[in-house]
């Protein structure tokens, strides 16, 4: 049998790690994409070997290009049976004070990087047949968090990209899956991920000028410790592993995944509470 290649980007922490060693150990030939060598070098010892880290940054389209054609050659004939699009930043401002450097670092990585990278392989998807998986953004794609709006706009461009891109693709074979995960954790960037989140909002509140810190700075750390509580009820990244894993090798994979109790929670606000309940529910949570 040929071996099943995937290419994972963002594999240097979080749902992109747990992916790539779970698949290693599933027996695919993981590509890992990461921006930096000694991520990748860590990748290596930790999969003893198993895993190839290839080096990518999303938001560079001389980077996505040298990405294909090293891949190419790696792949062949076999050609890639899966692309999981997991690369992504975050974004914390006041939409009142964003700058378009943020905004257009937050899109050039989150959506336009995810586009552009799925582009560049199409070719060597369609040589195996192979399935597509995009990482959203589970209840900031449903809810459109205030004081993270930037955020919350990249996912919601990259729901409406899988849904068109799911469609156009049917006719080539091509499954297309969206996953959407709730706060995530590896055991190894849990402490991590909770410190640099809350230094993303510290240093959101310092960027703002004295009229924004009167407005903004009290909602701001009300929102900090709204995400870092949800912290704790976080879902291992082995757990979205498992999603992305049937994504890529059910006969009849899913069109969205939901992966979190916060994930659901979203869902069923957005769903069920109007807008003026769901504005006031933020206003309790933050002090807005």
């Amino acid at each position: 049998m040929q071996p099943r290649h995937v290419l994972i980007t963002g594999a240097s922490r979080g749902i992109g790690r747990g992916t790539a060693l779970h698949l290693s150990r599933a027996g695919w030939s993981v590509h890992a994409a990461v921006r930096r060598h000694e991520d990748g070098v860590r990748l290596e010892q930790e999969s003893e070997g198993r895993i190839q880290p290839i080096r990518l940054d999303v938001s560079d389209d001389e980077s996505i290009e040298l990405a294909h054609k090293s891949l190419e050659q790696a792949v062949g004939d076999a050609g890639l049976s899966g692309l999981v699009n997991n690369a992504g930043i975050g974004a914390v401002a006041p939409l009142e004070y964003v700058t378009r450097e943020k905004l257009d670092e937050a899109f050039a990585v989150n959506f336009q990087g995810m586009v552009m990278t799925t582009r560049a392989m199409l070719p060597l998807i369609h040589r195996a047949r192979g399935r597509i998986v995009n990482i959203g953004g589970g209840g900031a794609a449903y809810l459109g968090f205030p004081l993270m709006g930037a955020l919350a706009a990249t996912k919601y461009a990259v729901e409406a990209m899988t849904d068109a891109l799911r469609v156009e693709l049917r006719g080539a074979g091509i499954r297309v899956s969206l996953i959407e995960p709730g706060m995530t954790y590896s055991d190894r960037d849990k402490d991590r991920f909770l410190q640099e989140s809350n230094a993303a909002f510290e240093a959101a509140s310092a960027r703002l000028p004295d009229e924004g810190r009167r407005r903004y700075a009290e909602p701001l750390e009300k929102m900090r410790e709204f995400n870092a509580s949800f912290l704790a009820k976080a879902v291992p990244a082995e757990f979205v592993a498992r999603r992305i894993e049937h994504a890529l090798t059910s006969s009849r994979p899913r069109s969205r995944y939901y992966c979190g109790s916060e994930t659901w929670v979203g869902i069923l606000i957005s769903k069920l509470l109007p807008s003026r309940a769901r504005d006031a529910l933020w206003g309790h949570i933050t002090g807005l």
